[in-house]
């Protein structure tokens, strides 16, 4: 619930000072620098924790077949698309 709370919060906020773009820009700059602390605590909980780091080949080789396959599955319907909108 506090989350949904917030998004609208957030959403008033952002209606607000849509017009104001200095402030827009302080706030995107805000996002980016949460993001990355975002990014480092989550890697400092990955690597604090032993049963991830125990079966790390696992999961990166499960990884490495997701990206594979998201990879392949991205250039086969982009040639798809290509082929029926753009080639003539």
């Amino acid at each position: 619930m506090e989350s949904i709370l917030f998004l609208g919060g957030g959403i008033v906020i952002g209606f607000l000072i849509r017009f104001r773009k200095q402030l827009r820009d302080y706030v995107e700059k805000g996002i980016t620098i949460m993001i990355w602390a975002l990014l480092l605590l989550l890697g400092i909980a990955i690597g604090a924790n032993e049963q991830i780091i125990d079966n790390m080949h696992v999961i990166g080789g499960k990884a490495v077949v997701v990206t594979i396959g998201g990879i392949a599955g991205s250039i086969a319907c982009s040639y798809m698309v290509y082929r029926r909108f753009f080639k003539k």
